[in-house]
């Protein structure tokens, strides 16, 4: 039935969804950049991100069903949200059903889109590459911590390039073994299908976001890092049916 309706979903991406999402993240920036990251008012750079997520999911005609958030995200704590990176969906998606004022550790190459990438820099959002020195990085995420604002960080640190789960790096683990934060590992089940690299137009996919019980940090070393890595990506696996 997918590929019988996927003429049909393409046309209407063409003739509404994709414009009306270029025009709704144009708006949305102005919004954060302005509110937020000028004025400086308070959630200013949040709620409106939130708006837009979850819009651009309803524009391209998205259902995301979210798992025992409720269940294990509490309102008065502040966490480091790890989740794997399916395709590009899974920001508005995770932006958009958190439901917890975060920043994002995010590739430096974003701070180039036009509006959108000055936005997330004037609001403080964590931009990293390779010649971005780990003390930065570091000092950064353990401020906006400080502040009582979580993180939201993919551990295998790009796109998957065929949906399955790769391999973590050691960023997001060690922020958490630094700040003493618990972890929330997040499956994304779905967002592969979307828009796969490579692809241009999106295809219609139901998402499934699985939120896991909180891992506690077990002391601040290497030991620690290792152990919150290995356990995150034992849970995001095993929901994922890749263990």
């Amino acid at each position: 039935m997918r590929k019988i309706l996927h003429p049909l979903y393409v046309l209407y991406q063409f003739v509404f969804a994709i414009w009306a999402g270029i025009l709704l993240t144009m708006l949305a920036a102005i919004i954060i950049w302005l509110f937020g990251g000028v004025l400086k008012i308070k959630n200013a750079d949040y709620y409106p991100a939130v708006v837009w997520c979850r819009l651009m999911c309803y524009i391209f005609l998205l259902p995301v069903k979210i798992v025992n958030r409720d269940k294990y995200v509490e309102k008065d704590k502040n966490y480091v949200f790890v989740a794997n990176h399916q395709g590009m969906f899974d920001i508005f998606i995770l932006y958009g059903y958190i439901v917890k004022n975060f920043k994002w550790m995010m590739k430096k190459q974003l701070r180039k889109v036009p509006m959108l990438g000055i936005a997330c820099e004037k609001t403080d959002h964590v931009f990293v590459d390779r010649t971005t020195p780990q003390k930065d990085i570091l000092r950064k995420s353990l401020n906006i911590l400080k502040s009582g604002k979580s993180m939201t960080i993919f551990a295998e640190g790009t796109r998957s390039d065929n949906g399955k789960l790769g391999r973590f790096k050691k960023g997001a683990f060690v922020v958490a073994n630094m700040s003493q934060k618990p972890i929330i590992p997040i499956a994304i089940q779905g967002a592969y299908d979307i828009l796969p690299k490579g692809s241009f137009c999106a295809h219609w996919s139901p998402v499934t976001v699985t939120f896991h019980a909180p891992i506690e940090c077990k002391g601040r070393d290497s030991e620690n890092v290792e152990y919150l890595m290995s356990e995150t990506r034992a849970v995001i696996a095993k929901t994922l049916g890749e263990e």
